[in-house]
């Protein structure tokens, strides 16, 4: 069976069990012929998801509430890192002294935007300090936080550490992590898999199927990160570079391999969201988006 899936951005170490899944056999095991797609805008998959156009599609659970369509279904979260606002440690003292900063983000719109500041809020908000939403300018450009933050950006919004985290460190750039834990919100650093809800009740065997080798993909991924590695490198036709490599380790740790379609996981999402304003949709409509 041909079985297609499109990403949300450029393939990287994050879509490793779809690779591994790929070259290793899983599929094959289950006489699935996978086609991967990258978009050439981050909501495309989801568009393509529901115009019925592709079997599957992975984003951030974000995108669950802020694209929300009654035939989305989550068939769970696969893939959880921290995550936030990456600040520069030259910059902390800024909003401490009313100053403004920039942050620099992939994208920049009324939602995200939100988002971001509330964590810079929260962060600050601990430490007895208040942020005005006018002390803070997003901008958007790529998915180089370091690049933008060396050339004077402040900040970079919508980081993850399994990637820009260890860059930063390999860098020498001393950062502050403004993650789900010191900020004080529900953690939305994750990636799920998602189906169109009239495919999955059409093709539920094939769907449970198509779960299966992604996660015995996580199994042998946990089992030989190694080989996994080697496995990135060759499909990507990369070389292997320290860089790289403590990326490719920090992402295998960030893999479930038990991961299922969890109303109750991911209802805290939901709950951040509507707490600061982006979203009112209501639970029992998310709560449609789950098979459990």
């Amino acid at each position: 069976m041909k079985l297609t899936l499109a990403i949300e951005w450029f393939l990287n170490p994050d879509h490793l069990p779809f690779i591994v899944a790929q070259r290793c056999g899983m599929f094959d095991k289950y006489n699935i012929e996978f086609e991967l797609i990258e978009p050439e805008e981050h909501y495309d998959g989801l568009s393509e998801l529901l115009a019925g156009n592709i079997e599957f599609a992975t984003n951030e659970p974000l995108h669950l509430i802020e694209q929300y369509d009654e035939n989305f279904l989550s068939l769970g979260m696969f893939f959880e890192t921290k995550g936030g606002v990456l600040l520069k440690a030259s910059s902390y003292e800024k909003l401490l002294n009313g100053e403004n900063i920039v942050v620099t983000t992939p994208v920049s719109n009324e939602t995200t935007n939100t988002i971001g500041f509330e964590i810079i809020r929260r962060f600050y908000a601990q430490k007895g300090v208040q942020v005005s939403r006018d002390q803070v300018s997003f901008v958007a450009n790529g998915f180089e936080h370091l690049k933008y933050m060396k050339e004077g950006a402040d900040a970079g919004w919508l980081y993850f550490y399994n990637f820009e985290g260890i860059e930063a460190q390999h860098e020498g750039m001393e950062v502050l992590y403004l993650d789900a834990k010191n900020a004080g919100f529900a953690n939305f650093s994750a990636l799920d898999i998602f189906v169109n809800k009239s495919y999955y009740h059409a093709n539920t065997a094939v769907c449970e199927t198509f779960v299966t080798a992604i996660k015995e993909a996580i199994v042998f991924i946990h089992a030989s990160p190694e080989a996994a590695m080697k496995e990135y490198y060759e499909h990507t036709s990369t070389e292997s570079s320290p860089l790289m490599d403590d990326i490719l380790r920090a992402t295998i740790e960030c893999f479930n391999p038990d991961f299922s379609s969890s109303y109750a996981q991911e209802l805290p999402i939901l709950e951040f969201f509507t707490e600061i304003g982006v979203t009112s949709l209501d639970k029992n409509d998310f709560k449609n988006a789950f098979l459990n």
